[in-house]
């Protein structure tokens, strides 16, 4: 599975917020066990557990349980690095949306994400919280709604209609009303994934500022950014993870890549590996990753593309030689040991 990280732009954006709140600088560094050139430097990466540790602190000295709430809320476009300029200059946020799946590992890797369109809805999914911490979840949510209120034309069109988090229900009514007052709807405490429902058409809402010269010099730099970070296997295996449950076809992910189609599958060859063993990698991974969340046999089937769920049971077992439910109960017992 993916190492969980966060971009050094990500804690240096919190480090700046807890400051605000009247945290030591010093002491923040302290909690993340680094150093300011650490901090500021472009080869570094913080574990999902370094963002944790610090967002605890900041929780028990602030005695703020909602603390990725109100950092979430504080918008930083130098938080997402490049990703977040971007944004700021696309056209709308359907192609908002389309770049944080394509460039969201250059800001962090924390959590599955999952676009579905319905007739009058669309959800952005995030799955469940890994390890009980929601502070994570907390801060996309609200980031994101600030994002389009702040750079979206018609915003107010952009009320989300709900949003479900599997984080306990908050011990204060007056917490609670905290958490439907940012987020700007009904809010679902203790659900079994973290997922925020809006209007389909929102995502037709166009952004104030527009500049489609400087959009493709930053998607120019994204890609760029990209290339360095992950091996080409690497970024083969994100692009797919984006478009699942699609299944993307050799020439799309090639483009995405820089490569011709013929070009793609010559530079796999290469590294001894193929598009199609990528693609099976990246099922592999996920679905792991899935059904340790506790998704359903059909849920896991759906969000990786299989044509039915037998067709994945089959490829399951050929991944680790046994069926889903035997594999989790094997786990369960090494767990106990």
């Amino acid at each position: 599975m993916h190492t969980a990280y966060v971009s050094y732009q990500v804690l240096r954006s919190l480090v700046l917020f807890l400051q605000s709140k009247g945290l030591s600088r010093s002491a923040c560094l302290e909690k993340l066990n680094c150093t300011e050139h650490e901090l500021n430097s472009l080869d570094s990466r913080f574990t999902i557990s370094d963002y944790n540790t610090l967002m605890r602190w900041a929780h028990q000295q602030l005695q703020c349980p909602h603390i990725g709430l109100l950092f979430g809320a504080h918008i930083d476009l130098e938080r997402w690095g490049v990703l977040g300029h971007l944004a700021s200059v696309s056209p709308d946020l359907r192609q908002v949306i389309e770049y944080g799946r394509r460039f969201h590992s250059l800001v962090r890797h924390t959590q599955s994400l999952s676009v579905h369109q319905h007739v009058k809805t669309l959800t952005i999914d995030l799955g469940p919280t890994p390890h009980e911490c929601y502070y994570v979840i907390d801060e996309l949510f609200a980031s994101w709604l600030q994002f389009a209120n702040t750079y979206a034309l018609d915003a107010g069109e952009l009320a989300p209609q709900h949003v479900y988090l599997t984080r306990a229900a908050p011990q204060t009514p007056k917490e609670k009303r905290l958490y439907e007052s940012i987020l700007n709807c009904d809010v679902t405490f203790g659900a079994s994934t973290n997922a925020l429902v809006m209007p389909r058409e929102a995502i037709n809402l166009r952004l104030k500022h527009p500049d489609k010269a400087l959009e493709q010099l930053l998607e120019h730099q994204a890609q760029q950014q990209l290339a360095s970070h992950k091996s080409l296997c690497e970024a083969v295996k994100l692009y797919i993870s984006a478009f699942l449950p699609n299944v993307p076809k050799t020439a799309q992910i090639a483009q995405l890549c820089g490569f011709s189609p013929r070009s793609l599958q010559r530079q796999l060859a290469l590294q001894h590996t193929s598009y199609t063993q990528l693609l099976d990698e990246s099922r592999k991974q996920l679905a792991l990753q899935l059904f340790e969340s506790d998704y359903s046999a059909v849920e896991v089937s759906n969000k990786l593309g299989f044509s039915e769920q037998s067709a994945l049971q089959r490829a399951f077992k050929r991944w680790f030689g046994v069926s889903p439910k035997k594999y989790l109960l094997q786990q369960r017992e090494l767990e106990k040991q």
